[in-house]
């Protein structure tokens, strides 16, 4: 359980779906990091900056599901893993997206296994920025019943 909680958190961080959190508000003027930020002005957090940065997660480009292991394979949350935004404004349906996403990616796992068409090339790494959602590439993939 905890490696496949890493998988998932893992496969959030290298691929954001929302790479901008949704737009905040200035609630007053306010100085940070040495840029004055004016009342009322729209604020978006750059997930995906955060989520690719190898001060935080190093290698970022690379997929591994380790980076939210201890040495007692215990799963251990990043502070920096921000998929649903931070702060008083994160989604808050995050857990219950995390519960379904946890059941579904088990089921389909426990029911299929998955494998590249014979000469189909493996799935792009890099999203398609539509609009404001990073959308996977289309590919092919076969699941064969295990059972």
């Amino acid at each position: 359980m905890p490696y496949t909680t890493a998988t998932l958190a893992e496969v959030q961080r290298i691929n954001t779906i929302l790479p901008f959190s949704v737009p905040h508000s200035a609630s007053g003027d306010t100085t940070l990091n040495g840029y004055t930020i004016p009342d009322d002005a729209t604020i978006l957090v750059n997930l995906w900056s955060v989520h690719m940065n190898p001060q935080l997660f190093p290698e970022p480009d690379n997929f591994n599901p380790n980076r939210f292991l201890d040495q007692d394979g215990n799963f251990v949350k990043h502070e920096a893993l921000i998929p649903f935004s931070v702060g008083p404004r994160v989604c808050l349906g995050e857990q219950l997206a995390k519960m379904e996403l946890f059941l579904l990616f088990v089921s389909l796992m426990q029911r299929f296994s998955f494998h590249l068409p014979e000469g189909a090339p493996a799935p792009s790494t890099t999203g398609n920025m539509t609009a404001v959602i990073n959308m996977p590439h289309p590919y092919d993939l076969c699941a064969v019943s295990r059972g």
